[in-house]
């Protein structure tokens, strides 16, 4: 009886000493295991989307108009010229439209329909005078001789129409940026409701969706500015080359300093599908 009390006794011992090995092996062992992956996740995540995307075709068509007959803008071409050079900068091709008449305007759009048919980023930046007629956004020539409202459409650009030719690029992301919301020189036939430019969805298509950015809100109108810039586009040229800032982050900064400055007469707007992301640059 004493040597089965023994043998108990031994069997008993081992099974604790055992038992607590295993447990002193496999609780660090296995908090070890989740830091690592946890850590590797978490490095895997920040790195990916720069890295994958960082060396994609970026094309920009870029237009500033300012010399009108009827109502010029003293800052339009500096805006398209700033603009022009700082996305150059960011690896961006450029095209760019000075001053554009009608075919300027369409020529240089089909330009950058060719060449965004390699996909990439796709950005289109203006500045200029811009009107809505019955719904539709147009962008004023410096050649636009209008004093029907018939003659619009024969006389200046739909904005749809470079919205379409986005919509048909094989992009990852379009960028549409319209400084466009000046008063109507061609006042002889719009409407007190017509004022500034209209709502217009960011086009389909892209792979990570669209923004469209407006430098203030549907229907009002944009200051051109006292110094070199206007100011929506003096807010978008300090903060474009942001490290480590995406575009949502971008057009906030750039809303709450306008909205700021203007007292809260002109507030920039997004109409926005985007489900990726795009950094103009990263550290």
């Amino acid at each position: 009886m004493k040597e089965i009390r023994y043998s108990l006794l031994l069997l008993l011992f081992a099974t604790q000493s055992w038992g607590q090995a295993l447990s002193g092996y496999s609780k660090p062992s296995h908090f070890d295991i989740r830091k690592v992956e946890s850590k590797q996740e978490t490095v895997v995540t920040s790195k990916t989307e720069y890295d994958l995307y960082k060396d994609e075709p970026r094309v920009a068509l870029i237009i500033g108009n300012g010399a009108y007959t009827s109502g010029p803008l003293k800052n339009a071409v500096n805006d398209a010229l700033d603009v022009a050079a700082s996305l150059a900068a960011k690896n961006f091709e450029v095209i760019l439209v000075q001053n554009g008449n009608r075919n300027d305007m369409r020529n240089a759009i089909r330009e950058f329909s060719t060449k965004i048919n390699n996909g990439g980023v796709g950005l289109f930046y203006y500045s200029g005078h811009g009107l809505q007629v019955d719904g539709t956004n147009y962008l004023i020539p410096i050649s636009a001789n209008i004093e029907q409202k018939a003659e619009v459409d024969d006389e200046c650009v739909s904005a749809s129409s470079v919205l379409r030719v986005m919509e048909y690029s094989k992009n990852r992301i379009n960028i549409i940026i319209l400084d466009a919301c000046r008063n109507n020189p061609f006042r002889s036939f719009s409407r007190s409701d017509e004022k500034g430019i209209t709502r217009m969805d960011p086009p389909k298509g892209a792979k990570q969706g669209s923004i469209i950015a407006f430098a203030t809100a549907p229907g009002d109108v944009a200051s051109d500015g006292d110094g070199r810039n206007g100011l929506y586009t003096s807010k978008l040229l300090k903060y474009i080359g942001s490290p480590d800032m995406n575009l949502e982050e971008i057009f906030k900064k750039v809303r709450i300093e306008v909205s700021n400055e203007s007292a809260g007469r002109q507030v920039p707007w997004e109409n926005n599908s985007l489900t990726g992301e795009f950094f103009f640059s990263v550290k």
